[in-house]
């Protein structure tokens, strides 16, 4: 028996008026005739008086397989046509709800996105802390400067080129209660650096090392540590003081 003749005969069992809806709502080809289920109606057996079978479309993709949809559009039509499945009944995604999906997802791309570029980060920094030597973009280099030999010369401190002193404009001697500026020209130990690490002409390193044994005597600096309220600052990631200027009329010798 072929689908039309089946198709035919279903019809014939249904009372008038819902047989002609059938007929109508129904394609009666061959391929729509596959997503077709004969039921049996509730509250009858098979006869002509009695109840007779229903005749329900089954939803689905041709072929058989509901999940069979290799077209991503249609995928996502059918997803927002359909719903979420936690609406519990509430009808189709409107388009504010669309939306908000659509900027949901965009959300999470970008934070996720975020998140790699920061760990790609980190992993250059990483690596960036094993160079000795930083270089720049449009440096000139020949395979002899990334050799070990002198990759070595840029693992010492090298003094300023500068006198800090003279560039900012200040009297160290006016600076002594300063515990920045004191904790930059001794170390750690109390002693004070050499003018091959400060960079400060004689001048300037005998007015330093005169502010830091001031500080030093009147109990403001300590002579074995470093600053408390320093390293509290530090740890509290708080920038460090710069040295007031002075004018010529009050400095003091």
């Amino acid at each position: 028996m072929s689908c039309r003749q089946w198709l035919s005969s279903a019809v014939r069992r249904l009372p008038s008026g819902a047989g002609q809806q059938q007929t109508r709502a129904l394609s009666t080809s061959t391929p729509d005739a596959k997503g077709l289920q004969m039921l049996p109606r509730a509250g009858g057996g098979g006869g002509s008086g009695g109840g007779g079978t229903m005749i329900r479309r089954v939803v689905g993709i041709r072929g058989g397989n509901p999940n069979n949809n290799n077209n991503p559009t249609d995928a996502l039509q059918s997803l927002l046509s359909l719903g979420d499945t936690r609406r519990s009944g509430r009808g189709p995604v409107t388009a504010e709800e669309q939306r908000e999906i659509m900027e949901q997802q965009q959300q999470a791309n970008n934070a996720r996105l975020s998140v790699r570029d920061l760990r790609n980060s980190a992993t250059t920094d990483n690596f960036l802390s094993y160079m000795p030597r930083r270089w720049k973009a449009g440096d000139v280099y020949s395979p002899r400067d990334l050799s070990p030999v002198e990759q070595k010369k840029w693992t010492k401190r090298q003094a300023p080129l500068k006198d800090i002193v003279d560039l900012l404009g200040f009297n160290p001697l006016d600076n002594y209660k300063n515990f920045s500026f004191i904790s930059e020209f001794m170390t750690p130990f109390g002693r004070i650096k050499h003018s091959r690490e400060t960079g400060l002409r004689p001048v300037n390193q005998r007015k330093v090392a005169k502010a830091i044994r001031r500080a030093i005597g009147m109990g403001l600096h300590p002579s074995v540590h470093k600053h408390p309220e320093l390293m509290r600052l530090s740890n509290q990631g708080f920038p460090m003081y710069v040295p007031r200027t002075t004018s010529t009329a009050e400095k003091k010798l």
